[in-house]
């Protein structure tokens, strides 16, 4: 029963993991920190209607440098099921918004997942992320676009076909709430280059293809 359930957990985890707003376009400043919360995730059909998943993450970023941050965050879902999910990377910023000239973002990161159970043989599982993004400066806000790439280091063997590489472009929008606070509301579609019957849930597709996902942050900076 336990390997049943992980073995569920791990083919959503493509999906899953990659549920939360992008919060990470702009650089913190050095010496700064921001700390964010999040929630949202792919709908999927259930009790006759379709739902999104209420997928929580909670975490920060912090500035090394003017244009370089440090990025880490807790996966907080996993935890009812005994795993701990994480992710902790870098985001460069090698361009600035001007004009019609957008900060540009490149991040790496890595997506752990780790079982807390006893009497499991296969306990880790890590995912490499490379994220672009692209955010202008629109009214009080930011728009913004990007792409994650997440390239799965490991095939588990009752999926043999999976794909190498998991494509999934995002839109959102940036909200000025106050001073120092920010809300993020984020379109995803994930796994765009998966067809839907590969997964193990019925997500709602575009064009048969990976899961629509809505996502939700509030950013809090720091000085």
């Amino acid at each position: 029963m336990i390997k049943k359930g992980l073995i569920t957990l791990l083919l959503l985890t493509p999906i899953l993991l990659e549920c939360a707003a992008h919060t990470n376009l702009q650089p913190v400043g050095k010496n700064r920190m921001t700390a964010h919360g999040s929630i949202g995730g792919p709908i999927v059909k259930a009790f006759g209607t379709r739902l999104p998943v209420p997928y929580a993450t909670t975490g920060c970023n912090y500035g090394i440098t003017d244009n370089l941050d440090l990025n880490g965050s807790l996966h907080l879902l996993p935890l009812a099921y005994g795993l701990f999910g994480g992710e902790y990377g870098a985001t460069w910023y090698p361009l600035l918004n001007s004009g019609l000239v957008p900060t540009v973002g490149i991040q790496g990161r890595l997506l752990t997942l780790i079982s807390l159970k006893s009497g499991i043989d296969d306990r880790f599982r890590i995912y490499p992320v490379l994220t672009g993004s692209a955010a202008w400066q629109c009214g009080a806000g930011l728009a913004y676009t990007g792409l994650d790439t997440t390239m799965p280091l490991t095939r588990a063997d009752y999926d043999a076909d999976a794909e190498k590489f998991i494509f999934s472009p995002f839109i959102g929008y940036k909200w000025k709430l106050g001073r120092q606070t920010w809300l993020y509301t984020e379109l995803k579609w994930n796994g765009a280059n998966i067809q839907t019957e590969q997964l193990a849930v019925e997500y709602l597709p575009v064009s048969k293809h990976g899961a629509v996902t809505t996502l939700f942050s509030i950013e809090r900076s720091f000085k």
